[in-house]
C-alpha cells in the first residue's frame, strides 16, 4: 500500500513540474488500490479517491488550453474500475462508484469556443454494472445514475453546433440496459428503469432552432423501447408497467415539416405499440417545366419611302414556348399520435405521414409576358426587306406543373386497448389546399377484436369502438387534394364475430357531406356500407347511411352513388337470421 502510494504521489508531481497550471489529488485508503494520472499540456485538474480493496482509475489530461479539463473519480468498495480520457479542454467529469466491481470510462473531446463544456456524471451502486460515456465539441451533458447489479449504460453525444445535448439514465434493479446516441444539438433525453432485464435506446440527431424530446419510463421487467428522432420538432414519450411490454416510436422531420408528438402507454403483459411519424416540406425554387401558350402580338416596323421614316404594325399571330416561374414552398402538417395498451398481448400500429407536394398536373393562370427581342434580317435592306421584328408580347395561359402548393394534412389518432390480443391499425396520411386534419379514435375492449383505419388528404373523422370478442371493423376514408367534403364514420360493435366495412370516397367537386353510422349488439352480425360521389353538374351531393343490428346473423349492405340526387338509407333489423340489402345509384 505505501509503495503503490508513493508511485501515485510522484505521478501526480511529475505532472505538476512538467507543465504550470496542472493539479493532481490522489488519496488511497486500503489495499491493492491502483491509480494513475497523466496531465500535458497545462490548465488540467483531476482527483482521485480510493476507498477498498483492488479499486483501478486511469486519468489522461491534455491541450486544456484555457477552459480546463476537471475529472473526479471515487470509488468505495472492491474491485471497481474506472477511465477517464479529456482532451481539449472544457471537460467536467465525475464518476462516483460504491460497491463491487462497477466499471465506468468517460471519454470527452472539448472544445475551447463551446459556450458550455462537455458535463459527464455517472454514479454507480451496486455490483458489476457498467457505464460507458463519449462527449465531443462540448455543449453536451449527461447523467448516469445506477443502483443494482448488472446493469448498464451507454451514451454518446456529438455536438458540432452551438445547441445543447441533454442526456439523464436512472437504472434501478438489475440487468437492464440503456443506449443513448445524440448529435446535432438541441436534444434532450430521460430514461428511467425500474426493475429487471429491462432495455431502452434512444437516438436522436437535432437541428437548429428545432428540439427533440424523449422520454422512457420503466417499471417491471424485460420491458424494451425504441425511440428514434431526426430533424428535430420531435416530442415522445414511453410508459411500460409490467412484463415484456415492447414499445417502438420513430419521428422525422425536417425544416419545412411541423411537429410529430407520440405518447405510448402499456400496462400488462407483452403489449405491443409502433408508431412512426413524419411531417416535411420543401422550400420555394427556380422552375423552368413552365410552358404559356396564347396570342403574340409581334410589333413590326416598315419604311416609308416617301417620309424616310418607320412605322410600327402589330400583327397577331398563335405563340407557344417554355416559361420560368417560381414554385412555392410546401410545408408538413402536425402528427400526434396516442396509444394506450392495458392487457395481454395487445398490438398497435400508428403511422402517420405528412408531406407538402405540388400540383403534377398542369395549373392554367392567365399571364402577361414579353417574349424576348429579335431582329429579322439585321442589317436591315429596304431593298431586300421592308420589315423587321423588334419586340413581342403575348396573352394567354401558363401552364405551371409545380404551380400549386399542396400541403401535408394534420393527422391525429388515439388508440385504446384493454384486454387480451387486441390489433389496431391507423394509416393517415396525405395532402390538401387547405389546413385540414385526420382524425382517428379506435377503443377496443375484449380479447382479439381487430381495426384497420385509412384515412387520406384530410377532413376524415372516424371512431371505431369494439366491446366483446374477435369483432373486426375497416374504416377506408378518402378525399381529394382540393375537396370541401367531409367523411364521417363511426362502428360500435358490442357482442361476438361481429364484422363491418365502410368505404367512403369524395368527389374533387363535393361540398357535401359523406356520413356512415354502424352499430351491431349481439353475434355473428355483418354490415358493408360503401358510399361515392361521381361527378355531378350540382354541388352538394350527399350520402347519408345507418345500419343498425341488435340479434344473431344479422346481414345488412347498403351501397350508395349519387350522382345529381341525395341519397339517404337507414337498415335497422331486431331479432334473428335478418338479411338486408339496399343499392341506390
Amino acid at each position: 500500500m505505501r509503495m503503490l502510494t508513493t508511485l501515485a504521489v510522484l505521478l501526480a508531481t511529475t505532472s505538476l513540474a512538467s507543465a504550470a497550471g496542472n493539479e493532481s489529488f490522489i488519496v488511497q485508503a486500503g489495499s491493492t488500490n491502483h491509480a494513475i494520472a497523466g496531465q500535458t499540456g497545462g490548465n488540467n485538474k483531476q482527483g482521485t479517491v480510493q476507498l477498498g480493496r483492488g479499486n483501478s482509475a486511469l486519468t489522461a489530461q491534455s491541450a486544456a488550453s484555457s477552459k480546463p479539463n476537471e475529472s473526479g473519480v471515487l470509488q468505495i468498495g472492491a474491485q471497481n474500475g474506472a477511465v477517464a480520457l479529456q482532451t481539449g479542454g472544457n471537460n467536467k467529469q465525475g464518476t462516483v462508484q460504491g460497491g463491487v466491481r462497477n466499471f465506468a470510462v468517460t471519454s470527452q473531446k472539448g472544445r475551447q469556443s463551446a459556450a458550455t463544456p462537455n458535463d459527464s456524471t455517472t454514479a454507480q451502486f451496486g455490483a458489476f454494472n457498467g457505464s460507458i460515456v463519449n462527449q465531443k465539441d462540448g455543449n453536451n451533458k449527461q447523467t448516469t445514475l445506477q443502483v443494482g447489479g448488472s446493469n448498464f449504460a451507454a451514451t454518446s453525444q456529438d455536438n458540432a453546433g452551438t445547441n445543447k445535448n441533454t442526456s439523464s439514465t436512472t437504472q434501478l434493479g438489475a440487468f437492464n440496459s440503456a443506449l443513448v446516441g445524440q448529435t446535432g444539438g438541441n436534444n434532450n433525453q430521460t430514461t428511467l428503469s425500474v426493475g429487471v432485464g429491462n432495455f431502452a435506446a434512444t437516438s436522436q440527431t437535432g437541428a437548429a432552432g428545432r428540439t427533440n424530446e424523449s422520454s422512457t419510463l420503466q417499471f417491471g421487467n424485460f420491458n424494451r423501447s425504441f425511440a428514434g428522432q431526426a430533424g428535430g420538432g420531435n416530442d415522445q414519450g414511453t410508459l411500460q408497467f409490467g412484463y415484456g411490454n415492447l414499445s417502438a416510436t420513430g419521428q422525422n422531420a425536417n425544416a419545412q415539416g411541423a411537429t410529430n408528438s407520440a405518447l405510448t402507454t402499456q400496462v400488462g403483459i407483452g403489449n405491443k405499440a409502433v408508431t412512426l411519424q413524419s411531417t416535411k416540406g420543401s422550400p420555394s425554387f427556380a422552375a423552368n417545366d413552365g410552358k404559356v401558350s396564347g396570342v403574340a402580338e409581334t410589333v413590326k416596323s416598315y419604311f416609308s419611302w416617301d417620309k424616310q421614316t418607320f412605322h410600327p404594325l402589330l400583327v397577331p399571330a398563335a405563340y407557344t414556348g417554355p416559361w420560368s416561374y417560381t414554385a412555392p414552398a410546401v410545408f408538413g402538417g402536425v402528427n400526434a399520435a396516442s396509444t394506450v395498451q392495458v392487457g395481454k398481448g395487445n398490438s398497435a400500429l400508428t403511422v402517420q405521414n405528412s408531406e407538402g407536394s405540388r400540383t403534377v398536373g398542369a395549373d392554367g393562370v392567365a399571364k402577361t409576358m414579353d417574349v424576348g427581342y429579335g431582329v429579322k434580317g439585321w442589317p436591315w435592306d429596304p431593298k431586300a426587306d421592308t420589315s423587321k421584328t423588334v419586340s413581342g408580347f403575348v396573352v394567354g395561359a401558363a401552364v405551371l406543373p409545380q404551380g400549386t402548393a399542396l400541403n401535408g394534412v394534420n393527422n391525429n389518432a388515439a388508440t385504446v386497448q384493454v384486454g387480451k390480443k387486441n390489433a389496431a391499425l391507423t394509416l393517415q396520411d396525405g395532402v390538401n389546399i387547405a389546413k385540414v386534419s385526420n382524425d382517428s379514435l379506435v377503443a377496443q375492449f375484449g380479447e382479439k377484436n381487430g381495426a384497420l383505419v385509412s384515412q387520406q388528404n384530410g377532413l376524415n373523422g372516424q371512431a371505431t369502438i369494439q366491446l366483446g370478442d374477435r369483432n373486426n371493423a375497416v374504416t377506408l376514408q378518402k378525399n381529394a387534394p382540393v375537396s370541401g367534403t367531409v367523411n364521417a364514420a363511426a362502428t360500435i360493435q358490442a357482442g361476438s364475430k361481429n364484422r363491418a366495412f365502410t368505404n367512403q370516397v369524395a368527389n374533387p367537386l363535393n361540398a357535401g357531406l359523406n356520413g356512415s353510422l354502424i352499430a351491431q349488439f349481439g353475434n355473428s352480425n355483418t354490415a358493408v356500407a360503401a358510399q361515392s360521389t361521381g361527378l355531378q353538374p350540382m354541388i352538394g351531393a350527399l350520402n347519408t347511411q345507418a345500419t343498425v343490428q341488435v340479434g344473431t346473423g344479422n346481414y345488412a349492405v347498403t351501397a350508395q352513388n349519387s350522382a345529381t340526387v341525395t341519397n339517404t338509407s337507414v337498415t335497422a333489423q331486431f331479432g334473428s337470421h335478418n338479411v338486408a340489402f339496399t343499392s341506390q345509384h
